[in-house]
């Protein structure tokens, strides 16, 4: 290299050179991915319906806390549901605070958050992508149809994928037999372990039985009622008629009110009653069925589905005939005789010891405790099958749901009926 001084200036000019492109090049790409691509966490809470709800941190997995006030849930955390309890995730946008999806866990469930993340800087087109693992039991996944995003949720099983691009309302189940997924509205994808892909269209289910890739695709459950999601492009929901129904004991009582409301990211009806001097009376809405009814018999199984939450109700647990309950639902029927019947069932969130009653003297079940300020998904037993023989519903006439109980403050999110029959899974 003494002998030869310029060929040294040369190699040192430019290896120089070299590493100021690369540096160049590296702190483009480096930016490029930090503005465009890298990720920031969504804002991830556990919502407690009824009961509470087993959370294990990442960092200790063996330790489950039980959970019934709203809490934050850490990437790697998993949750568990009993037969008595209902909880679910919501996933907001950390900057704008807008709901983006909710997972609703049903009793006996298990699932792992594994990540939640949208890009840190909105200059970004990347999509929000949350991905959940080891489901065991029923998830039902709503997506948010009105955010400006594109949006990827996984759902994992020991049996599969469900892979979700769009808004919508999604039930995803995973049992010792086969993952499904039912798209009720919005459309998805179900993948096999031998990666085989299905497009799941609304309205339709693919199955993924045990021990077989393969995925069969047929018809899912049907809702018999129309606006049971109120109406989510429409000012106001056809086919539901809402009112304040005045108690004989105070007929001169404040009226309540029965807005719709946006809630959590999705239509709801808003039923409250809060004057100070409010007396007995309920507020609600119905939709009833024509003078022929709503012919069911010719289904093999009819539940009802009613999406809830009491935000505040002033008497203790239904009141002292059982019949205030802060959400009562009423459904007026005929058995195959043309006999008229009427089922109720109620919901409350605060009880007094040994003050007011939690069922009436014409239910055939128990209300329900649940939790307040939080959603509540009920779904009814098998209406055809599950209730006494001699009241047994073929026609019904009226569905009604009200808030009743003095001062109180619920939301009505969805009051679905839905039917299935027992065919045959087609390929």
């Amino acid at each position: 290299m003494r002998a030869h001084p310029q060929r040294l200036a040369w190699m040192t000019i430019l290896g120089g050179l070299l590493i100021f492109c690369l540096l160049c090049v590296s702190t483009v790409v480096a930016a490029r991915w930090f503005v465009f691509d890298s990720p920031t966490e969504l804002s991830v809470r556990l919502h407690v319906g009824r009961g509470t709800v087993g959370l294990a941190p990442p960092d200790d997995p063996n330790t489950e806390q039980a959970i019934r006030a709203p809490s934050s849930v850490a990437r790697g955390s998993r949750m568990t549901t009993d037969n008595e309890t209902q909880g679910y995730l919501s996933f907001a946008d950390p900057y704008s605070g807008e709901t983006i999806a909710i997972a609703f866990l049903r009793s006996n469930t298990q699932i792992s958050l594994v990540s939640a993340n949208r890009p840190r800087f909105s200059l970004s087109d990347n999509a929000y992508t949350i991905r959940l693992g080891g489901l065991n039991g029923r998830l039902e996944v709503w997506v948010n149809s009105s955010i400006e995003r594109p949006i990827q949720i996984e759902v994992d099983s020991p049996f599969g994928l469900a892979r979700i691009s769009e808004g919508g309302s999604y039930l995803v189940e995973s049992t010792p037999g086969a993952l499904s997924l039912n798209a009720r509205t919005g459309s998805a994808t179900l993948i096999s372990p031998a990666n085989q892909t299905q497009h799941v269209a609304a309205g339709n289910k693919a199955t993924i039985p045990a021990g077989s890739g393969e995925i069969r695709v047929g018809e899912g459950p049907i809702d018999l009622l129309p606006n049971s999601l109120f109406g989510e492009s429409e000012d106001w929901p056809k086919q539901w008629g809402c009112a304040f129904f005045p108690s004989p004991d105070d007929p001169n009582g404040p009226p309540g009110q029965f807005p719709i409301e946006t809630v959590d990211g999705r239509r709801a009806y808003h039923l409250y009653r809060l004057q100070p001097d409010a007396g007995p009376g309920e507020t609600g809405c119905q939709q009833s069925f024509g003078g022929n009814g709503l012919n069911i018999i010719s289904y093999d199984s009819v539940r009802l589905r009613v999406m809830l939450r009491v935000d505040y109700q002033e008497i203790s647990a239904c009141g002292e005939q059982g019949s205030e309950c802060a959400v009562m639902l009423r459904m007026a029927y005929e058995d195959r005789d043309g006999n008229d019947f009427l089922w109720v069932h109620g919901f409350y969130a605060e009880i007094t010891p040994n003050v007011g009653r939690a069922t009436c003297d014409t239910c055939l079940e128990p209300h329900e405790q649940i939790n307040k300020q939080a959603w509540y998904v009920y779904e009814s037993p098998n209406l055809l099958i599950d209730l006494p023989q001699d009241r047994r519903p073929a026609v019904i006439e009226e569905l009604r749901f009200t808030a009743s109980g003095h001062k109180v403050d619920v939301f009505i999110g969805e009051v679905s009926l839905i039917a299935e029959r027992n065919t045959p899974v087609g390929g």
